[in-house]
């Protein structure tokens, strides 16, 4: 299991063809390729960083395990940003001196929005695949692989119409201090108003609020047909446990903020009427190859090695999981290895970042002029008694764009 500030080696499968004993020799032979990771593994967001560090651990394990990359296996060196820019930053500086070939992180909207033009001035490649915030990527030094909340909501917002034709009148709460939170409420307004809907009123509040009554009464008081709310599960769920007293059963359509960590596990029966926005769940997908054979193993890593809360949420590890095939792809390709200078490794994965059109993982990438990825996204709910998320149109109305 990976550790802060601990350079974590592993086995595991490789991306290509050559998993020799021969091969596997020589990685053992030639230094490792350094990787950096800023990750939240303690405060507000720790739910998060601790899921993404799972995946991780599982591509570096099946990469090493097949013999590395040119010979090198990869060591990732992990650190904590706790959630905050500036310690985002810090930590981004410290990696870099530390020699890394890249970095993987940070992965919210705040600290990513930081960390990308760092990136730039650093000439270090950097990989986000969660933050939401549009507009905040720095190509081709800092892309991020997760679609934004410009694409993720407008599609979200078309299903929630086909689910829920009436809902007419619309309130927009949410987190007006973090980034995607802020974010999140000016793309629900476009989508409001693309969609013809009214907007009765947006409630907001900040990331560290705890006491949520008074959002709780003013949003119950607006009788909306729905609430639109972007703001991470902690707390969503203070703002859903002041609702039920209420006797509040609107339906709750969440931005992708609630899709990733544990609030489908920790929800309970108050998640009854809770939707989001995304592009995987638990669920088997047999028509997505490499699907549910990585999500049993998740799943089951995440049992046997970690503190994620069981059962595990999917959500999109698979695009974690995908950035690190992605980068090593680059390097095996660019012959890199961890004799190459940082300097030189970087510039050869900056290269092939700046010409990355599309790929294809476990997820279908295409990247866009902005530096963001885009995924086709969907309207997901949560199966209270299987404490997971799930896909809320059949299969053949999500395809229909």
């Amino acid at each position: 299991m990976m550790k802060t500030r601990r350079a974590f080696l592993a086995a595991a499968c490789a991306l290509g063809a050559l998993a020799l004993p021969h091969t596997a020799v020589q990685a053992a032979d030639k230094p490792p390729i350094k990787i950096g990771v800023l990750l939240p593994l303690s405060g507000f967001q720790a739910s998060y960083g601790e899921m993404y560090r799972v995946a991780f651990n599982m591509a570096i394990e099946d990469i090493n395990k097949a013999g590395g990359i040119n010979g090198s296996n990869i060591q990732l060196l992990v650190e904590d940003d706790q959630g905050a820019a500036t310690q985002a930053v810090l930590l981004f500086r410290r990696l870099v001196s530390d020699g890394v070939f890249a970095i993987l992180g940070p992965i919210a909207g705040t600290t990513w929005e930081q960390a990308a033009p760092l990136a730039v001035s650093l000439k270090t490649p950097a990989l986000n695949w969660t933050a939401l915030k549009p507009k905040i990527s720095k190509k081709p030094y800092a892309l991020r692989l997760q679609p934004a909340d410009d694409s993720m909501i407008p599609e979200g917002v078309a299903e929630f119409r086909k689910k829920f034709p009436n809902a007419k009148k619309i309130v927009i709460a949410g987190d007006l201090k973090e980034a995607s939170g802020a974010s999140g409420i000016e793309e629900f307004k476009k989508a409001v108003q693309k969609q013809g809907l009214q907007l009765v009123d947006i409630v907001g509040f900040d990331t560290r609020t705890t006491d949520f009554s008074p959002v709780a009464i003013k949003i119950n008081g607006l009788a909306p047909d729905a609430v639109f709310l972007s703001a991470f599960g902690p707390n969503t769920l203070s703002l859903l446990k002041e609702l039920q007293p209420l006797g509040f059963k609107k339906p709750i359509l969440g931005n992708a903020l609630l899709w990733a960590g544990a609030f489908a596990q920790t929800v309970g029966t108050s998640g009854q009427n809770v939707y989001t926005i995304g592009f995987n769940t638990n669920e088997p997908a047999p028509y997505i190859k490499g699907h549910d054979e990585f999500s049993f193993k998740y799943i089951k890593y995440s049992a046997d090695n970690s503190k994620v809360p069981q059962p595990a949420n999917v959500a999109n590890t698979t695009l974690a999981y995908d950035t690190v095939t992605l980068l090593t792809g680059i390097m095996r390709a660019k012959k890199i290895d961890g004799t190459t200078k940082p300097e030189k490794a970087r510039q050869a994965i900056v290269d092939s970042l700046a010409s990355l059109k599309q790929w294809q993982g476990l997820n279908k990438l295409v990247m866009t002029d902005s530096g963001d990825g885009y995924i086709q996204c969907h309207l997901l709910e949560v199966d209270v008694p299987n404490k997971i998320w799930k896909f809320s149109l059949p299969l053949a109305e999500r395809q229909k764009k």
